[in-house]
């Protein structure tokens, strides 16, 4: 457990944006980077797939929109939307050999909405590895269950979104079958404060999502992650999530609605 724990600790320095040191740092100081450590390349390689699978939903050069949205905590303007929207695109980051490019001055990328899937999963793979069977991994919302609790499923709740508004029912709970979890939403990481702005940003529209949460079940939490990050500003969600037969979703909904794929089990 010690060792899966430094390993993840480790990742979450290469892969944070918040350290200009990290590699993510450099990349996004320079626009460039070479001889990139292996953990990077992986979860940025991953991202492209899922900006295709989702037809761009999921998009880890937001970050200069998000920026831009966390220095004013204002709505961007038509004129600044659409000098970012320049810097925003999967297919303007050049991934060749060991070393990632982006080929517009100023673009920068966030691996925010799948990086702590990646990692999670990697603390599994360790457990697993040193012939741990039965565990549950709770990266802050992005959850691997293996095996079972003492011979009965593990089981997890979706958070309620209205939580800090008094009400904390779960919307659902469910077992997990050596399955990973992850949430995303708008209420955790407010921007401004009305609760309009958040860091679900739409790639396309440059606009802040609206729904509430989304709760994605697959067999990894990486892409439970990224599928989560791109259902909440997707503009139909769960239609898209019933192509994906290895995967299922839940969509918490104001005034304390709920929808579903036909996959997702109680």
């Amino acid at each position: 457990m010690g060792r899966a724990f430094e390993h993840m600790s480790a990742l979450e320095k290469t892969l944070t944006r918040f350290d200009n040191a990290s590699p993510l740092g450099h990349l996004n100081a320079a626009g460039r980077i070479r001889d990139i450590p292996d953990s990077l390349l992986a979860v940025v390689q991953a991202a492209a797939r899922m900006h295709k699978l989702t037809q761009g939903a999921f998009d880890p050069t937001v970050l200069s929109l998000l920026e831009t949205l966390e220095r004013s905590s204002k709505p961007l303007q038509e004129g600044e939307k659409r000098e970012l929207s320049e810097l925003v695109g999967m297919n303007h980051v050049d991934i060749s050999g060991s070393g990632i490019r982006f080929s517009r001055s100023g673009m920068k990328m966030s691996l925010d909405g799948i990086a702590k899937g990646y990692i999670a999963d990697e603390g599994a793979r360790m457990l697993q590895a040193a012939g741990v069977g039965n565990f549950l991994i709770n990266a802050g919302g992005d959850i691997v269950a293996r095996g079972s609790k003492a011979g009965v499923p593990w089981r997890v709740a979706v958070e309620n979104p209205e939580k800090y508004h008094g009400k904390t029912a779960y919307p659902a709970v469910r077992d997990l079958n050596d399955q990973a979890m992850a949430t995303s939403g708008i209420y955790e990481n407010v921007l401004d404060e009305k609760g309009g702005l958040n860091h679900l940003v739409n790639p396309v529209t440059g606009r802040c999502a609206t729904l509430p949460g989304a709760s994605v079940v697959a067999s990894t939490a990486m892409e439970a992650d990224a599928l989560a990050t791109a259902l909440c500003v997707m503009a139909r969600p769960v239609s898209f999530m019933e192509s994906l037969p290895q995967a299922s979703c839940l969509l918490t909904l104001p005034e304390g609605r709920i929808r579903r794929s036909s996959r997702w089990t109680s």
